[in-house]
């Protein structure tokens, strides 16, 4: 066995792409994440927050639709960990316009994502213990709920995702 040399000073960076219908939903799921958030002029969101001195995570939130295979595949998805899907549950053409890119995402990548549907406008008629960890759409793919409006709720999708993440490590 042979030992990976790495500086001290060498930063280790996770990207993530945070996707969907709902610009506002992306902005919320990254500042909830990230201790320094950056929102352009042209609405595309920047999160980043440090998990340790050595590894940091990044977050990117693409704001036009248009603009998902221009930036976001072309410079980010050859280098992402991941990538997160938000959409309100509640409003059908979000789910629609959500499906619609979860098809493009799936032929163009090969990655692990999350869906996450947003469920903060109205109250769940199910116990939400049921739904907590997500349940698998294939074996890179999961989908779960979340409030939008909880802090916590931002973090536990990221969980799901990264133990997805090292569940497939060979």
């Amino acid at each position: 066995m042979s030992f990976l040399s790495i500086q001290k000073d060498t930063h280790r960076i996770g990207e993530f792409i945070v996707a969907g219908p709902s610009l506002t939903l992306q902005k919320r799921f990254i500042t909830h994440l990230c201790n320094e958030v950056i929102i352009t002029n042209n609405n595309t969101v920047f999160g980043r927050s440090k998990v340790t001195d050595e590894l940091q995570l990044f977050f990117y939130g693409i704001g036009e639709k248009e603009q998902y295979v221009d930036f976001a595949w072309d410079l980010l998805a050859p280098k992402m960990l991941g990538y997160i899907l938000v959409f309100n549950w509640y409003d059908g053409n979000e789910f629609s316009s959500a499906q619609q890119l979860l098809d493009e995402l799936s032929s163009q990548i090969d990655c692990h994502g999350i869906v996450v549907g947003d469920v903060s406008e109205m109250s769940l008629p199910i116990d939400p213990k049921i739904y907590e960890q997500g349940f698998s759409f294939s074996p890179k793919l999961y989908f779960t709920l979340w409030d939008s409006t909880i802090k916590s709720d931002a973090k536990n999708v990221l969980k799901i995702l990264v133990d997805s993440l090292i569940n497939h490590f060979e």
